[in-house]
């Protein structure tokens, strides 16, 4: 029986951890290269904007070292002919360190130019040595009056999330929420969501994702909401990108696997010690 001890310890540990804190974990993690260039941010002055409106892009470059001569390419907003409308290249020196540069435009003033609906903003920053990195924002083209909620990429979501003070919603059921969501994210089910948007700050970004993630970005806009951002893929393009996914720790009430292990160490451990009794 001096076997059962520690193996027995070995277990209980192994299960605690296992069902202790909330742990993140990464699929397939894509860390950056040491010392590339890299997009910190792409945003622009608002995410909706109306014909006629204008726009200013802003692009924050982190740079190791100064590099001279980096090529900036700005395109987007695709017109009704399938051409990017916004189209800029600009040759700059990078600095070392948060490199800020910043691009005005303005939307047609014409609906026969350009369609309603989701629009890109593209950045691309290229330098010497065939080094390129890459950014993608998402903007809204509406009619006067109207509002909409943006559908933005997991990178965008991600950058949104490192570098503003955003809520990110979880319309899901709450055992999928349990097995894989993103961290620091608010649970609100589809289906309760119409009579809980009191829960939610009007103030803050709202970012959703979810089966049903756009009509619940409806019942937000139609709640005066207005801003409101849809995750493209949900969880699954969260998760195929390698972005790091938290699992809900097991309820007391329902002892996963891991409990159910430490619950035989224990009832092991108790029957070595009243055989030993027994033989004295």
């Amino acid at each position: 029986m001096k076997w059962i001890y520690p193996v027995a310890v070995v277990v209980m540990l192994s299960a605690f951890a296992g069902a202790g804190m909330q742990s993140a974990f990464a699929l397939s993690p894509a860390a950056a290269a040491d010392g590339a260039i890299t997009i910190v941010s792409l945003h622009t002055n608002k995410d909706v904007y109306h014909l006629g409106e204008d726009m200013e892009i802003a692009l924050v470059v982190h740079a190791p070292e100064s590099v001279s001569s980096a090529l900036i390419n700005i395109s987007g907003v695709k017109g009704r002919h399938g051409k990017d409308l916004l189209s800029f290249s600009q040759d700059t020196n990078l600095s070392a360190g948060e490199n800020r540069v910043v691009f005005p435009y303005r939307i047609p003033t014409c609906g026969c130019a350009v369609c309603y609906g989701t629009h890109f903003v593209n950045a691309s920053v290229v330098v010497h040595g065939g080094d390129v990195a890459n950014a993608e924002h998402s903007i809204v083209l509406t009619s006067r009056g109207t509002r909409a909620y943006v559908n933005i990429s997991s990178e965008e979501t991600k950058r949104m999330i490192e570098t503003e003070n955003v809520t990110i919603l979880d319309v899901r059921t709450e055992e999928e929420y349990n097995a894989a969501h993103i961290a620091s994210a608010t649970l609100i089910p589809a289906s309760e969501l119409r009579h809980r948007t009191d829960e939610l700050n009007k103030s803050e970004k709202i970012v959703v994702y979810g089966h049903n993630d756009t009509n619940a970005s409806d019942i937000l806009v139609e709640n005066g909401f207005e801003r409101v951002y849809t995750v493209r893929g949900g969880i699954n393009a969260w998760k195929a990108r390698g972005h790091p996914v938290v699992r809900a720790p097991e309820s007391p009430e329902e002892p996963g696997f891991g409990a159910g292990l430490a619950i035989a160490a224990l009832l092991v451990i108790a029957c070595g010690i009243k055989q030993k009794r027994k033989r004295r």
